[in-house]
């Protein structure tokens, strides 16, 4: 009776939390799905009255569920239990403050994806890609405890992250170069405005003309929110109020946002019935996303700036104005994440809340057909910049570019005067340091000269996604050799320390006992 009570229970609980097992355990393959689930309940059941030290019952449940996630792959579908709830609802909602980045766990080490532009982490000096060595003096290898998932170890960096407006959180880093950096950042509440220029006057008034004789505009996006297509336009609106000629869309270091608001800022630059984003899933009717409007903006020459760091919705702008033929890309292949995710609350058999699952069921693609999302073993994922339009930047030169725009706001003079040099893409590359808007405003008067794009980078984009690819690798073997370094030397402490204490074996030919096994049938 008891064992048939908890086979109810636990298929209940399994039931209500939607994850369709599909007939492939490894030893059940041709059996149902009932049979399967009973293999859990089986392995749950000689645990809890076998097991040599009493288990949590809760604990077994939860990671059994955590377990089928984890075997997914995928770093986005999420299990949450009613604690973490919490936590995913006040950051979804905005109600938290923080540091301002965006983090994840690669090869098992805490990495900034990206610091969002005017964050405590971005005034600060967190740059993308930094790992993070250690939160307030603790080793991340402790904060993360004995969490056995990517999730949980994200989960408990995030809690220490996170904190009350005006406290103060240190961080030890490594930068992509090897060196390493001690951080300090003053968490706030973050409220980014999502629309920024190219420099602000006085006032604090953003103005996007960046080339006033010939007329180039420049609009950067920092994230894509439910405000972003409302300052958009006002942007568009007083570009075309100034009789703009040629725009520069810059979705740089932008880690995306919300799909409805890439889809309008989509349209602003499309023309009626183009297509925008398609989404595709096993379990969901495909999706078609087009422009349902007239391009606010004039068919002017227009150019998109986008980097490894461009997430999300930003791929998804990128992909529709360049397979549509609206933009010229320059910049280097995007991030790659293209999957969407729909949340589902679980509860028991009683119908009480016992927790949350966040689950891929879509990726996204573009006009053209190519999936955004990277995959663990993809070779072709995010967008990629035609040949000699591929403008990459070292991570030297981004740091460079980004403490210049840090210190001012761009092309503001230490008197706060509005006066300005005249802008050419020397002067942006020279002074300003940005490498991949000098190209693009070199490449936008080229076509408005010409009436033709002239190649501003570098051709053969696979080469040079296998050469940053090996780059990263060999970074990680340098992390890995310098982890086997910090074991040899403590090994050789402790050999020291240990030299002629050994105690003395009584036989060396004695074997060693063998563990005892004992074999019965459940």
């Amino acid at each position: 009776m008891k064992r048939q009570h908890l086979n109810l229970a636990l298929t209940a609980l399994v039931a209500a939390s939607i994850l369709l097992i599909a007939g492939r355990t490894l030893a059940l393959r041709n059996t149902g799905v009932l049979d399967q689930l009973n293999l859990i309940v089986d392995v749950r059941n000689e645990i809890v009255d076998r097991y040599v030290e009493t288990p949590d019952h809760d604990e077994l449940i939860e990671s059994a569920v955590r377990g089928m996630i984890d075997s997914l792959d995928d770093n986005y579908t999420e299990f949450f239990n009613l604690g973490e709830m919490e936590d995913f609802n006040r950051t979804v909602g905005g109600e938290f403050s923080g540091i301002g980045a965006e983090v994840n766990i690669k090869n098992g080490q805490l990495h900034i994806v990206s610091p969002l532009e005017d964050s405590p982490a971005w005034k600060a000096g967190v740059m993308s890609d930094d790992i993070v060595l250690e939160i307030d003096g603790i080793p991340t290898i402790e904060v993360f405890g004995d969490a056995r998932s990517n999730r949980g170890k994200l989960q408990n960096a995030i809690e220490l992250l996170l904190g009350d407006s005006g406290t103060l959180v240190k961080l030890l880093v490594r930068r992509a170069s090897g060196a390493e950096a001690h951080i300090e950042i003053t968490r706030a509440r973050i409220n980014v405005p999502t629309i920024k220029g190219i420099h602000r006057d006085t006032e604090g008034h953003w103005h996007f003309m960046l080339d006033e004789v010939n007329k180039i505009g420049y609009v950067r996006l920092t994230q894509f929110t439910k405000q972003t297509d409302v300052d958009l336009r006002e942007a568009l609106d007083q570009l075309i109020e100034d009789d703009v000629q040629g725009l520069i869309l810059d979705l740089r270091f932008n880690p995306g946002g919300l799909l409805e608001s890439a889809v309008l800022v989509s349209e602003k630059f499309l023309s009626e019935e183009k297509r925008i984003v398609s989404v595709k899933g096993r379990s969901v009717d495909e999706q078609m996303h087009d422009a349902a409007e007239s391009a606010l903006l004039p068919e002017i020459p227009m150019v998109v700036l986008a980097n490894e760091v461009s997430a999300s919705a930003s791929e998804i702008v990128t992909g529709a104005l360049a397979d549509n033929g609206r933009a010229k890309f320059i910049g280097t292949r995007t991030f790659g994440k293209g999957s969407v995710q729909e949340v589902r609350m679980l509860a028991n058999h009683r119908g009480k809340p016992i927790g949350m699952l966040k689950m891929t069921n879509a990726h996204w693609y573009t006009p053209n057909g190519r999936n955004i999302h990277r995959k663990s073993d993809a070779k072709v994922w995010g967008v990629d910049p035609e040949d000699g339009f591929y403008v990459p930047m070292s991570p030297d030169q981004i740091r460079k570019m980004i403490e210049i725009r840090r210190d001012s706001d761009i092309l503001k003079d230490t008197n706060g005067n509005s006066s300005r040099p005249t802008i050419t893409p020397e002067w942006v590359e020279n002074d300003f340091g940005d490498l991949q808007l000098a190209a693009g405003l070199r490449s936008i008067l080229g076509k408005i000269e010409t009436g033709e794009w002239p190649i501003v980078g570098i051709s053969g984009i696979d080469l040079q996604v296998k050469l940053t690819q090996r780059e990263a690798q060999r970074r990680r073997r340098n992390l890995l050799q310098e982890e086997l370094q910090r074991v040899e030397e403590t090994l050789a402490e402790l050999d020291e320390e240990l030299d002629g204490k050994e105690p003395q074996q009584e036989s060396e030919t004695a074997p060693a006992p063998e563990d005892q096994v004992e074999l019965k049938q459940p």
